[in-house]
């Protein structure tokens, strides 16, 4: 049985929390764009909640391959 590497494991994780806060970060940033514009247009609630789910899947799509390269960038550092 091999030995674990806690050095090696604690870096993995922190790549990984840095890849899901670059994701959340550009979700939670579409979706506020998206809000704020249909809040500043005066429309109704149903349509703001749809504005800000079509917003959340816009940051979704924008910001996966940046998190994909988050990771990238901080596994390689």
């Amino acid at each position: 049985m091999s030995p674990v590497d806690a050095g090696g494991a604690q870096e993995f994780l922190e790549a990984i929390i840095a890849s899901f806060s670059v994701l959340g970060g550009g979700m939670a940033y579409a979706s506020g764009f998206a809000a704020a514009g249909a809040f500043a247009e005066g429309q109704p609630p149903e349509i703001l909640a749809h504005r800000i789910n079509v917003g959340i899947a816009d940051g979704f799509k924008f910001a996966s391959p940046l998190s994909i390269a988050a990771l990238i960038i901080v596994l390689w550092t």
